[in-house]
């Protein structure tokens, strides 16, 4: 079975192939406390330069690989992943293992609604991805 959340899994790490899917009034929503690329991006343009800013911290020569380990259709044109997200941190070469949730919205088989959930604690461990979290009084990561 492919959905569109399982279909936007695949397609992490390929931008032009992420793009594909996106409706023109796409929101993407993510946890607040990944700092500068938190929150909620709204429209195609918003989405894409969000897209490339999160995907730059990642070494693209060495790709991402990603493993979609479950996959469903919700009601009212929803669908959801759980995936496996492997990569390599650009500017440490640390070797990046996270696991994330996609809930999305689909309208005339287009993505309208992203809302992407995510070990936000687990990357603050990683030196090459903390300039992209807001630093949290009294929290020290070493």
């Amino acid at each position: 079975m492919s959905t569109l959340a399982g279909d936007l899994g695949r397609a992490l790490g390929n931008i032009d192939a992420m793009q594909a899917l996106y409706a023109d009034n796409i929101s993407w929503t993510l946890p607040a406390t990944l700092g500068r690329i938190g929150g909620t991006h709204e429209g195609k343009d918003a989405v894409f330069a969000f897209n490339k800013i999160s995907l730059a911290a990642y070494d693209r020569d060495a790709g991402m690989h990603t493993e979609i380990l479950e996959e469903f259709d919700a009601d009212g044109g929803r669908s959801v992943a759980r995936l496996r997200v492997r990569a390599t941190v650009k500017a440490t070469g640390e070797g990046y293992d996270n696991q994330y949730v996609l809930i999305v919205r689909g309208a005339d088989s287009k993505i309208v609604e992203v809302n992407e959930y995510l070990d936000t604690l687990k990357t603050m461990h990683y030196d090459g991805l903390r300039r992209y979290l807001p630093a949290i009084d009294g929290v020290e990561v070493k």
